[in-house]
């Protein structure tokens, strides 16, 4: 009985995160209120004090799993199993991760997920976790590079290639296609961007 009560309890708690992060990335946070959450997962206002103490804890917490979510999907995206030109089509074209969001949180329909904006403004709110995304993103590019430098070595691209340089310059392009609005998301021109850099590294 104790044990399914904590099984329960997890459960719950996720389910919170969830459907904050839901709310929060398709609404903005300050747009967002506790019932807002509360009513999304089907429980009272209390029922969010049992786990959270505050908006901003909810706040924190989800944050922290959303990147916890990201290190994981980098991880799966630059291990052995894909090459780098899969890896710039699922980054550059696949939009893979909106899309891992998109069923991580449930969204349908036309709701725009925009997690780097969202990202900043709460960057702006917590510095640890501005340090923490910092690190992710150090790390997450010095993976990125070491996956470059492998087809450096394996012939696939140009020597003399900066892998960190060229590593930056791809999460800069995926994080910053959003912010250059919708003519730049299309299918065609993220094919087009991604095709160019292709183009001008490989061997």
């Amino acid at each position: 009985m104790i044990l399914l009560r904590k099984v329960d309890d997890t459960m719950t708690k996720e389910s919170i995160i969830i459907a904050a992060l839901r709310l929060f990335l398709t609404r903005g946070y300050k747009s967002v209120s506790l019932i807002d959450v509360a009513n999304e997962v089907g429980i009272t206002k209390g029922g969010i004090y049992h786990y959270f103490s505050s908006k901003d804890d909810l706040l924190c917490t989800a944050f922290h799993f959303l990147l916890d979510s990201v290190e994981e999907k980098y991880s799966h995206l630059l291990s052995d199993r894909y090459t780098l030109k899969e890896v710039l089509h699922r980054l550059m074209v696949e939009n893979d991760f909106e899309r891992y969001a998109r069923e991580l949180f449930g969204l349908q329909g036309e709701c725009s997920v925009d997690h780097v904006h969202f990202a900043i403004e709460i960057m702006r709110r917590f510095s640890d976790i501005q340090e923490r995304v910092q690190r992710i993103n150090v790390s997450i590019c010095e993976a990125f590079a070491q996956k470059i430098a492998i087809s450096i070595e394996k012939g696939e691209l140009k020597s003399g290639i900066d892998s960190h340089a060229l590593a930056a310059n791809v999460l800069a392009t995926v994080n910053g296609q959003k912010s250059l609005g919708g003519h730049f998301l299309s299918p065609e021109m993220r094919i087009r961007m991604m095709e160019n850099i292709w183009g001008l590294i490989k061997n």
